[in-house]
């Protein structure tokens, strides 16, 4: 399909650039599997099956050892949420058409994997929160027909707590194994198939295949210290968000890094019923009046086994031969409808854990966002089309959309919380994102209207760069200097190295930048 060049291939200097980090999505969520596979290994070397809530507890009294457990659960927070944005960008800008329809279908399995590893691994604690997900997924399996009862048993054990988290305990290993192949294979897709150009470069038509020239550079030193970026900013989130949950006084138990009592503490009813946070939407999805007539079995497969069915399809859906954003307005609109039906779910379930849905206001949740993006969508497109709108990459316009819609539901439930619950924490919440609703807003508009215009990076001076790499190198030093006398003897203290730990990453990724700018223009 194109010439056989060295793996890795080279790769045009505009993915190195301004907003070339949507190019990398799934470098980062390689760069987060690899953490967890090692974080994984070490927590494997303390976890007892029987004594899960205990051993889960005793790695938060070793040295250092809550930096690894609470970094390795937002490691995977990361990574699913890195796999859904990575999706979801390959489906705005057309990557599933030809030639990488296997590519594309082996992304959905990723995906797959991805939460399920997450739900076994989040299930190993054995605190009160995993004991709720764990009841919901005897209900699920149980309802299976003819088979269910067997599939209760290889996934859930024998009904005794040591049988269920051994059973926990290797499919999480299973699945992380299979996540590691199917990579493999995702992969070398990726280096065959070649990877998507700026539609623009092939004339928005399929097959999309980039075509090396004379102005690609070697991977080395580029590609690789871009890499290196980019790899050590995803570390700094790993490591920056749960430390700073951790060293806060209180923390929603749905974002707590730690895990809650023991199912089997008194204070266990104190707990709200959650599951995980990226399985809230079919979680919420029991609470429909639908679903109790059907029963939870059914409701899973109509509520997810459907889009997901969808999403396997997409390729051969969708036969056209353009990349062109603005003339695929159904495929665009059923995207941003997914964000938007996966994040308002997401959000009700948190905020209403267990209350039930009539069929009604089931009903009017997935109309209405129906009823009012796929007109958008057309009309925007539409205009785009004749020239009304200027916009080089309209995909980047939809993104916003659904950036927006994302942030207004959050904005509307997060203020009803705080009204409601009258809680410090949703207030500020509340603030923070009326503040980003405003800001993608004003983006849209300006990305709509053409008023934000692209300009090529200016390198970075050699005067710029010593002040810079000064500052950075002095602020190294200094949070080196702190976390090196904090000792590992409270959680609190563990939280304050974790963020020392995660600035550093930071900070590297800030210098690597400032290099790259001022020896390459990059």
């Amino acid at each position: 399909m194109n010439d056989p060049q060295p793996l890795p291939r080279k790769v045009p200097d505009y993915m190195r650039k301004r907003g070339g980090l949507w190019y990398w999505t799934g470098a980062m969520v390689m760069i987060a599997f690899f953490y967890e596979a090692i974080t994984g290994l070490i927590l494997f070397l303390y976890y007892q099956p029987s004594n899960a809530y205990t051993s889960t507890e005793g790695v938060l009294n070793l040295a250092y050892g809550s930096v690894i457990l609470t970094t390795h659960l937002y490691g995977a927070y990361i990574m699913i949420a890195l796999v859904y944005i990575h999706l979801l960008r390959n489906l705005f800008v057309g990557a599933y058409k030809k030639p990488r329809e296997m590519q594309w279908l082996t992304g959905i399995v990723l995906l797959v994997l991805t939460v399920a590893v997450s739900y076994f691994g989040y299930s190993l604690t054995g605190d009160v929160l995993s004991s709720d997900a764990t009841d919901v997924a005897r209900g699920i399996a149980s309802g299976f027909p003819v088979i269910g009862s067997y599939l209760r048993s290889i996934f859930l054990g024998n009904g005794t707590d040591i049988s269920l988290f051994t059973r926990f305990e290797g499919w999480h290993i299973i699945i992380a194994a299979l996540i590691g192949i199917t990579f493999a294979v995702h992969f070398f897709l990726a280096e065959y198939n070649t990877i998507m150009p700026e539609p623009n470069k092939v004339g928005y038509e399929v097959p999309a295949i980039d075509k090396e020239d004379e102005t690609y550079k070697p991977w080395y030193p580029y590609n690789l210290l871009y890499m290196t970026q980019i790899g050590l900013f995803t570390l700094s989130l790993i490591f920056l968000i749960p430390s700073i949950l951790g060293a806060l006084p209180s923390v929603p138990a749905l974002f707590s890094p730690f895990p809650q009592v023991s199912a089997t503490s008194p204070l266990a009813s104190q707990v709200p019923p959650y599951p995980p946070w990226f399985l809230l939407f079919i979680y919420k999805e029991l609470d429909f009046g639908i679903s109790a007539t059907i029963g939870p079995f059914w409701a899973t497969v109509l509520f997810t086994g459907l889009p997901l069915i969808y999403l396997l399809l997409i390729p051969y859906i969708d036969r056209s031969s353009t990349l062109k954003a603005t003339k695929r307005p159904l495929m665009i609109s059923t995207g941003i409808i997914g964000i938007l039906y996966l994040v308002g779910l997401s959000v009700w379930g948190a905020t209403s854990p267990g209350v039930p849905v009539s069929n009604v206001v089931g009903l009017l949740f997935f109309v209405v966002p129906l009823a009012v993006i796929i007109p958008l969508v057309y009309f925007i497109s539409k205009k785009i089309e004749s020239g009304k709108v200027r916009a080089t990459n309209a995909w980047k316009i939809y993104v916003m959309i659904s950036f927006s819609g994302f942030v207004s539901v959050l904005t509307g439930l997060t203020i009803y919380a705080a009204v409601r619950i009258g809680a410090i924490f949703y207030t500020t919440a509340a603030i923070f994102l009326l503040a980003v609703l405003g800001v993608s807003i004003t983006t849209l508009y300006g990305t709509i209207y053409g008023i934000r215009k692209s300009e090529e990076p200016k390198r970075l001076s050699g005067k710029g760069y010593v002040i810079f790499g000064g500052i950075y190198g002095f602020l190294a030093i200094a949070i080196v200097s702190m976390i090196s006398i904090i000792p590992p003897t409270t959680t609190l203290n563990q939280s304050l190295y974790g963020i020392g730990m995660g600035l550093l990453f930071l900070i590297a990724s800030a210098y690597i930048a400032i290099y790259r700018s001022h020896e390459y223009n990059e």
